[in-house]
This record gives structure tokens, sequence and C-alpha cells, in this order.
């Protein structure tokens, strides 16, 4: 391999969670209006659709994590998943247009939980 395609490679698997972390930040952060209103009285088998969609964005954390990390351990991961989850949801209560609600940190908590079970399912590409 010739000097310097480690490098490269090692930056290309990092890009989509410094992609992914700042798409977060936007995401928790934008004002919706309408839609938020919308996601809010939207229920799927008795929970609020936002509650479920707040899961799923935080699901591809560990995968994105170990592949741009692959040294670093789950043991890692998971706390500073939920650190960051919880964070973000309380940059909603410091935003006059967001509101910090509990039953979203805990969605957030709930997809950085489940999101190992993507690193089970498929193994990162090799470079």
């Amino acid at each position: 391999m010739p000097q310097g395609a480690g490098e490269n490679a090692s930056m290309i698997c990092k890009t989509p969670l410094f992609l992914y972390l700042p798409t977060l930040f936007l995401l928790t952060a934008a004002p919706f209006g309408r839609l938020n209103t919308t996601l809010n009285h939207t229920t799927v088998i008795h929970l609020r659709l936002d509650y479920l969609l707040n899961a799923l964005m935080f699901m591809p954390l560990a995968p994105l994590w170990r592949l741009g990390f692959p040294r670093h351990p789950l043991r890692l991961i998971i706390p500073a998943g939920l650190a960051l989850a919880i964070s973000l949801e309380g940059v909603q209560y410091l935003l006059p247009y967001r509101a910090w609600n509990v039953n979203d940190a805990i969605g957030n908590g709930v997809g950085v939980l489940f999101s190992p079970l993507f690193l089970a399912m498929r193994r990162p590409p090799r470079f």
C-alpha cells in the first residue's frame, strides 16, 4: 500500500461520522414549525411519531463511530453517545423556539442503546 493511502482510507471512513454529527445538531436545533406540531400529534403503536424518529436518528451512531474509529470499544461509544443524546436535547432547552422534553431525551437514548445492533448485522468494509 503506498504511503498516505492508509491515511486516505482512514479519512474516508471518518467522513460519514463527521457529516452525521453536525446533521444531528442541526436536526435538534432547527425550528420545524408546523412539521413539529404534526409529528407531535401523530401516533404509531401508542407512541408519538417524534419519539420514534428521535430513536431512529441516533441509531447510526455506533456503526458510524466504529467505521471511523474501529479501535474504540463499545464501552466508550455508548456512554459518549448517551451524553451526546442528552446534550443535544438540552440544547433545545436553551432555544426559544424549541422545547426540551424528557421523552425526546429517552428516545434519543434508546436510539443510542440500540445502535450497536447494526454492528452485529454488517461488518465494516475493508480498504
